[in-house]
């Protein structure tokens, strides 16, 4: 479950600096993949090239990439949502200034954690064998 969900209902603010949604918004709507740029930003901007080469397969997946600065969110894919890029960090628990990618699922748990540049067809085969195993269990 994600932290700052947890602190919504416990009646604890995330950051008081800055308004905005968490990932709790997207559960059950849409898979997250957020992007925590390096201090050259130079991971960052490759793995997101990477993805936005890949925007059919991005759109199939309903998959929303984020990229998280320090006081900011840019929406690089997907639905533009007014985000708390403390409550992101916060609930993914990443440090700043090094570069992480993570897979947030519709479940709102973690999928994919690395802090190096994750190929699409990795990214996208794990979501297909997921999504595959789900229909089986529904049949």
């Amino acid at each position: 479950m994600l932290k700052s969900l947890t602190a919504e209902i416990f009646g604890v603010d995330v950051d008081p600096r800055h308004g905005g949604a968490s990932l709790a918004d997207f559960e059950w709507r849409y898979r997250v993949l957020v992007i925590f740029p390096d201090s050259p930003n130079i991971e960052a901007t490759r793995q997101a090239s990477l993805l936005l080469a890949e925007a059919d397969g991005l759109r199939e997946r309903d998959l929303v990439v984020l990229e998280i600065g320090q006081t900011d969110v840019r929406v690089l894919f997907g639905p533009d949502e007014d985000l708390n890029p403390y409550a992101i960090r916060y609930d993914l628990d990443v440090a700043d200034g090094f570069f992480s990618l993570l897979l947030v699922g519709k479940d709102g748990s973690v999928k994919i954690r690395s802090d190096e540049v994750v190929p699409c067809s990795t990214i996208f085969s794990l979501i297909d064998q997921k999504s595959a195993a789900d229909r089986r269990v529904a049949n």
